[in-house]
């Protein structure tokens, strides 16, 4: 895809839709619970895209979508532009695009896709690259906040971090859904690798209720904690 433009573009992603009816399309909007109207492509196909534009034409592609901000309309298409941008392998080249991106996206979805595919912050493990992530936690904004913790999550959770990552748990203000949703799963994978400094955590009950709940309850539902533990953090439920 070389000549970029809103109809060619979307003439593109509506060829690989894939629910053939309203029901199957509407049973995903509710999953991903967006505000954009969706297409219904597949995550597979999504992905795919976003690889060939970012082998073929990734910088023209990025340039075009932010001084023209015609990807605006669909779902798929602000979900490929991010996918595009988390493929990039220059830290200061990924954070400018990001900077426009992370204002467009209102769902959960965008955030967890493009976080789990930032695999190049491998590279970037000094303090300066995760304090751009930490401060992105205390963001007021739901998904901006989100994609901080998931980001930490999926990249900065090590011996390094873990005690302001712990802090970032207990004192992240944002009460919204998916930022709480969040800190829970994250102190919950911090248990699985963490598990004396997390316990501590837990066991001092200073988590919002919502987030202590949320997160035994995934230590409980995870394979990788012992059932002892399981057992033993049932006590610590407010």
């Amino acid at each position: 895809m070389t000549n970029f433009s809103i109809e060619n573009f979307q003439k593109m992603l509506f060829s690989n839709k894939k629910y053939e009816n309203e029901l199957d399309k509407e049973r995903h909007a509710r999953i991903i619970n967006t505000k954009r109207e969706i297409i219904g492509v597949s995550m597979a196909n999504i992905r795919k895209i976003a690889k060939t534009i970012s082998k073929e034409n990734c910088q023209e592609f990025l340039e075009f979508s932010k001084t023209r901000n015609f990807l605006d309309e669909y779902y798929e298409e602000i979900l490929i532009e991010g996918l595009v941008i988390a493929n990039l392998k220059d830290f200061e080249n990924m954070t400018n695009n990001l900077s426009w991106w992370l204002e467009k996206i209102d769902s959960w979805a965008f955030v967890d896709s493009v976080c789990s595919t930032m695999k190049n912050l491998k590279n970037y493990q000094d303090e300066k690259y995760f304090d751009y992530f930490y401060n992105l936690c205390y963001s007021n904004q739901e998904f901006i906040s989100r994609f901080g913790i998931i980001s930490i999550m999926c990249n900065y959770l090590n011996e390094k971090y873990i005690d302001r990552i712990i802090y970032m748990c207990k004192n992240v203000a944002n009460d919204a859904f998916y930022v709480q949703m969040g800190i829970a799963w994250l102190v919950s994978v911090c248990f699985v690798k963490f598990r004396e400094k997390t316990f501590e955590l837990i066991k001092s009950k200073t988590l919002p209720k919502f987030v202590q709940n949320k997160s035994i309850s995934k230590c409980h539902d995870s394979y990788r904690v012992k059932r002892e533990d399981k057992e033993l953090l049932k006590k610590f439920r407010k």
